[in-house]
């Protein structure tokens, strides 16, 4: 059974390995048939999620600011705000919402405008 302290537990450590950068904090989170599904991609699997998210880290990501957490059963939806280390792109809100099942994270669907991102990534 997963429990709202689990849930908050699983988000928090998350963004916390996010934000470092931590890929051996990351794998652990996420369930074998983990998905994710956003604006600019989608991932299947620990490995391709942990790549997706080690990758922005690297490419531009200068950090995650958790300012919402909010557990309701065994999802948790955070508002947070990217700041980015590319010129011209002002720090951006995202809503993450994930699922913790009982292998932990096994689902993430991410909402936001990408069109700043993506026009800075291309030029």
């Amino acid at each position: 059974m997963t429990t709202t302290a689990s849930v908050r537990d699983h988000a928090t450590a998350y963004f916390d390995g996010w934000n470092a950068g931590d890929e051996e904090a990351l794998r652990p989170l996420f369930a074998p048939g983990v998905t994710f599904r956003g604006p600019m991609g989608a991932a299947h699997g620990p490995d391709e999620c942990v790549a997706g998210l080690l990758g922005m880290r690297r490419a531009f990501l200068d950090e995650v600011a958790v300012e919402h957490l909010l557990v309701t059963g065994d999802e948790a939806v955070t508002w947070f705000v990217l700041r980015t280390r590319l010129p011209g792109v002002e720090p951006f809100p995202v809503v993450n919402r994930m699922r913790v099942g009982p292998d932990g994270i096994d689902r993430i669907r991410v909402v936001f405008d990408p069109r700043e991102l993506l026009a800075a990534l291309a030029g």
